[in-house]
């Protein structure tokens, strides 16, 4: 008998939606800078702040444990 239980202990359990797949097979073509010194981190970025009206830093970070530790 197959389990088809959901599990939401935490988000790293999820898939990923379609539009993002879409967004980073899109990222993924030709090349660019690492670590944040890249267009699409400057457009996110961006969109955070626009968002949030307010002139900030922003820092992407794999799960809550890394997130805490930078606040």
């Amino acid at each position: 008998m197959a389990d088809n239980t959901q599990q939401f202990a935490s988000d790293n359990y999820s898939g990923i939606c379609p539009e993002d797949w879409a967004a980073m097979a899109e990222a993924n073509r030709g090349h660019e800078r690492a670590y944040g010194d890249d267009q699409w981190t400057a457009r996110a970025s961006d969109y955070f702040r626009q968002l949030f009206e307010t002139d900030c830093e922003v820092f992407f970070a794999f799960n809550g444990t890394a997130a805490n530790s930078l606040a």
